[in-house]
């Protein structure tokens, strides 16, 4: 088995599909919906409590464990106003694999062991669109402990949840719905679960829409005599088994013959009419049914599927309806569909739109048994992959539009040239050929714009002889501004070189030859610009000739006019003493400025490395605004304020009988000390003569070292070699 169990609620109830053999089917109060739902189907769940829970919970297996796949499809219509768990999977009262929404829109996973929200978060769900979500969960044995079952998650086949979750010990079943209460407005649609056993259908359950199919004529067998409710007679058995939702009691088949071929078999419902698409992906067919007994003993069935009439049959394992009450598929729990079927019965081939027209489903009595078997509801759901595109047969060209028959666009064959509009044949464009080029105007064979012929040029204006723009002949040259008379570029020949003005062929610039330099302005002749001469230099203004390149201008102490609007490339400075204007735009290479000192004003706009500044014992104000390193400072006696921005070394500390706060803000080695005749405690702290006591004293410093070395002819304290008291021998060391 690979596929477990798949549910699109097309039996209109939210306990007909579902069950289980230990604790509530339904919590809450979630409904159906038969105006909200996917393509192809004729109904959804709805989950839109206020401030509650409302779920429903189907059994699936006896507990096993096993990894398992999951998909559902949601849209969410009305954000919950609190986190809520959508989807759990778990087994009776223990759900440790969770689906949560989140009030932003989001979907995270969620241990229900630990009660933390796994990593992993998706992006914000649109409202009121369907997204479809797959889970997948590989549980372990016991002990339960959390981050041991590999939890994923997919939005629309996009991974955003790749983490550990607590196990089960044993998956049985699934939660539909808000689980943790809320107020929200959801849907969920087409739920399908896999194992991994199996060639088909062993991993993600992938996009998939669920149709049922239901009886509508008989079929090839008519054998359950005993009838209840419906149309009387063993031919109409069909009426009795196709109603939604399901009416349970109200009307059934039933038969209690011994011997193994009592069999019931029927037509179902047409695969368009059921909205099923000519080129759709048939995933698989499953039967189901809706299935009790008269007394809890030995009674049993099984399904029926065939890909024609007559054909060879498909049928599932033996199954109990031993029971009282009305339950799906099986009499007791777990409750999977029992007949799958991933190809056609008939020939062994994979499903298509068109072998579903011809099928038949039903049930027999498969043990000779005389207890009473009794069918209620019979189905065959189909779950298939809507077609993206489709295949579309070669299409003729006539004069008049076509309807597309296809939903995708198809390649038209080359249409041939002709002198006369023709009408397309589709509504996609043809590849015109190259037109002839005449000196009289054509009208356009097809409705896409062309190249014009070159017009002549007149001195007077000429009528445009299409709806299209094109350029118009130039006026004669003259000192005032004249208004462009036509609004469309278009190529020109060369243009020979003359004294006198020429009318504009076309309003398309052009690249001219190089003109004669000249002292005086001279007109253009085309409006087009022109590569120029280099310009000579002069002392005085001159009016521009012409836009031309420039030559490198030279220095000068004045500041001197731009003699072009184009920036040239200017020399190096000189430096001088007093700030001078930049004489071009840009920003040039300074050289090395000299330190004076007295601040002297920046000559260019960028930093540059300064040397090193002389320590002094007065501030001084920075030569720059950058920091610059500063030497050591010289040792003094007395604190000194600090000349740059840096901490300097302090000098030693004079020996004090109190304890002095330390004047600077950082540390610094202590210089070797000398021999003494004293204990010394600390590197900087010198203590006051010790007194003998025959008692242990604290010390005063912070730290401890080794005393100096204290030999016979210490003054101060008694302190030789036949001194009473603690005997303190020439080797004595003091601070202990």
């Amino acid at each position: 088995m690979a596929r477990l169990w798949t549910c699109g609620f097309e039996l209109q109830s939210t306990t007909a599909e579902v069950g289980v053999n230990s604790g509530p089917v339904v919590t809450g109060s979630p409904g159906i919906s038969t105006t909200v739902h996917r393509a192809g189907g004729a109904a959804s769940l709805r989950i839109n409590p206020s401030d509650a829970t409302a779920f429903v919970e189907h059994q699936i297996t006896t507990g096993v464990v096993m990894r398992t796949t999951h998909r559902l499809y949601l849209r969410v219509d009305s954000l919950p106003n609190t986190p809520t768990n959508i989807y759990g999977i778990g087994q009776a009262f223990y759900f440790p694999a969770l689906l949560r929404l989140q009030p932003d829109g989001t979907l995270v996973l969620r241990d229900g062991f630990t009660e933390t929200t796994l990593t992993g978060t998706s992006a914000a769900l649109q409202l009121g669109r369907w997204y479809r979500v797959e889970l997948d969960y590989t549980d372990v044995p016991s002990p339960l402990t959390s981050g041991v079952a590999a939890f994923k998650a997919y939005l629309d086949g996009e991974l955003f949840a790749d983490t550990m979750c607590s196990n089960i010990s044993g998956f049985s079943r699934v939660r539909i719905g808000a689980q943790l209460a809320a107020t929200t407005d959801l849907y969920i649609d087409d739920v399908a679960i896999n194992d991994t056993s199996g060639s088909v259908q062993n991993g993600l359950p992938g996009a998939g829409n669920v149709v049922h199919l239901r009886p509508t004529a008989a079929g090839d067998a008519n054998d359950w005599a005993t009838t209840v409710g419906g149309t009387a007679g063993a031919a109409n058995n069909h009426t009795r088994v196709a109603e939604v939702p399901p009416d349970d009691a109200t009307s059934y088949n039933q038969t209690s013959a011994a011997g193994t071929t009592t069999v019931d078999d029927f037509n179902v419902t047409d695969s368009g009419a059921a909205g099923i698409g000519p080129y759709d992906s048939v995933t698989l067919v499953q039967v189901g049914g809706r299935v009790a007994s008269d007394a809890a003993t030995a009674a049993s069935i099984v399904y029926r599927l065939k890909g024609q009439s007559g054909g060879t049959v498909q049928e599932s394992p033996s199954v109990t309806v031993a029971n009282t009450s009305w339950s799906v598929h099986v009499g007791t729990s777990p409750r999977p569909y029992q007949l799958t079927a991933y190809t056609n019965p008939q020939d062994g081939a994979a499903w298509t739109p068109t072998a579903l027209d011809g099928i038949q489903i039903g049930y027999r009595g498969d043990v000779s048994q005389t207890t009473v078997r009794r069918v209620s509801t019979l189905w065959a759901l189909v779950e298939v992959a809507p077609a993206t595109s489709a295949p579309l047969t070669l299409a003729s060209e006539t004069d008049t539009g076509q309807a597309l028959g296809g939903r995708k666009v198809w390649t038209t064959g080359v249409a041939s040239e002709t002198c006369t509009s023709q009408a397309l044949g589709r509504r996609k464009a043809l590849a015109l050929g190259v037109a002839v080029e005449v000196g009289a105007a054509q009208t356009l064979a097809r409705s896409t714009r062309k190249a014009l012929p070159a017009a002549t040029g007149a001195e007077a204006a000429q009528g445009v002889p299409r709806t299209k723009r094109r350029g118009l002949g130039s006026p004669t040259e003259s000192t005032a501004a004249t208004p462009l008379s036509g609004a469309l570029a278009a190529a020109l020949g060369t243009a020979t070189e003359t004294s006198a003005p020429q009318a504009v062929g076309r309003s398309l610039a052009r690249s001219l030859p190089v003109v004669g330099m000249a002292e005086t302005a001279q007109s253009l002749t085309r409006r087009g610009q022109q590569e120029l001469a280099v310009a000579e230099e002069t002392a005085a203004g001159l009016p521009f000739a012409l836009a031309t390149g420039l030559a490198a201008a030279e220095e000068t102490c004045a500041a001197r006019p731009l003699g072009r609007a184009k920036t040239t490339t200017q020399g190096v400075a000189g430096e001088v003493e007093e700030a001078r204007p930049l004489g071009r735009a840009r920003a040039r290479g300074l050289t090395v400025a000299v330190e004076t000192n007295s601040v002297r004003p920046l000559m260019g706009r960028r930093n540059r490395a300064l040397p090193l500044a002389e320590e002094t014992l007065v501030g001084r104000p920075l030569g720059q605004s950058g920091a610059q390193q500063l030497p050591t400072a010289p040792e003094t006696c007395k604190a000194l304020t600090l000349a740059g921005g840096a901490l300097a070394d302090l000098d030693r500390a004079a020996e004090v009988h109190t304890a002095r706060p330390l004047s600077g803000a950082k540390r610094r080695a202590v210089g070797r000390s000398t021999e003494s005749s004293r204990a010394l405690i600390g590197p900087a702290v010198r203590l006051v003569q010790a007194i003998d006591h025959a008692e242990a004293i604290t010390l005063v410093g912070r730290r401890q070292r080794p005393a100096d070395h204290l030999d016979a002819s210490t003054s101060g304290p008694a302190l030789t070699p036949s001194t009473s008291g603690p005997a303190l021998a020439a080797t004595t060391t003091g601070g202990g």
